[in-house]
C-alpha cells in the first residue's frame, strides 16, 4: 500500500527503543496518572505509556493531524489501552490552552513533547503550569543529530537550543540533557 510506504519512509520520526523504555521509567517511577504526548505521530510511544498507566489514567494524545494517528488506533485496541487515550487534533499550543481552561493546571505527571520544533519553547511555558510539583517533561530531538550544538543559530536547531538554555536557568526545575536516542532535555518541577 503506498500509505504504509509513505509511512515506513518517515519511521525516522518514530521514538526510539530507549526513549520507550526511558518514559516506562518515569511512569512507573512518579507513578504518572495523567499524561500529555506532544506530537504523537503513529503512537509508538503513545502505546508504551498508555500499557503503563494505571486503570484510571489518562494520556492526552494531542496532533495536528489524524492521519497518522488513526494508524495508531488498532494497536491500543488490541492492547486494550485505547480506552486511556484521549486524542485531541488541533495545534498543541491551543490544546495546551485548553486543558488550562478546563482545570489541568497542577494535575500533570508528564509531558512528552516530540513535536514541530519552532514551538519547543511555548511547548515548554505552557507545560510547565499544567504539571504537578515533581512533574517531569521529556523533551525529545534535544540534541537533533548534535546539530542544537553545532548549528545553534539555524532553524529548527535554534528554538531547540532555546528550550535547551531555558532550562538551564530556570529556577523552577530541575534539568538534565540525556544522550538517548536524539537527545532528551529532562525537566522535574520543584516540590512546593
Amino acid at each position: 500500500d503506498p500509505a504504509d510506504a509513505h509511512i515506513l519512509g518517515l519511521s525516522v520520526m518514530e521514538s526510539t527503543y530507549d526513549v520507550g523504555q526511558f518514559l516506562v521509567f518515569i511512569i512507573r517511577t512518579i507513578k504518572a496518572k495523567n499524561v500529555i504526548e506532544v506530537g504523537s505521530y503513529t503512537g509508538v510511544a503513545l502505546l508504551k505509556m498508555a500499557v503503563e498507566l494505571p486503570a484510571d489514567g489518562k494520556l492526552f494524545s494531542l496532533d495536528i493531524s489524524d492521519e497518522y494517528a488513526n494508524i495508531g488506533k488498532p494497536m491500543l485496541q488490541k492492547a486494550g489501552v485505547l480506552s486511556k487515550v484521549e486524542y485531541r487534533i488541533a495545534p498543541a499550543t491551543e490544546t495546551l490552552v485548553q486543558l488550562k481552561e478546563e482545570g489541568y493546571t497542577g494535575k500533570i505527571d508528564l509531558c512528552f513533547i516530540d513535536a514541530d520544533k519552532p514551538n519547543y519553547p511555548n511547548y515548554y511555558k505552557l507545560c510547565i503550569d499544567l504539571l504537578r510539583p515533581g512533574g517531569i517533561i521529556v523533551f525529545d530531538n534535544s540534541l537533533f543529530s548534535n546539530k542544537v550544538v553545532t548549528n545553534n543559530n539555524e532553524e529548527p536547531y535554534c528554538y531547540i537550543h532555546e528550550a535547551n538554555e531555558k532550562a538551564i536557568v530556570d529556577t523552577r526545575v530541575t534539568s538534565l540533557l540525556l544522550n538517548i536516542g536524539d537527545g532528551c532535555l529532562v525537566l522535574r518541577k520543584h516540590d512546593q
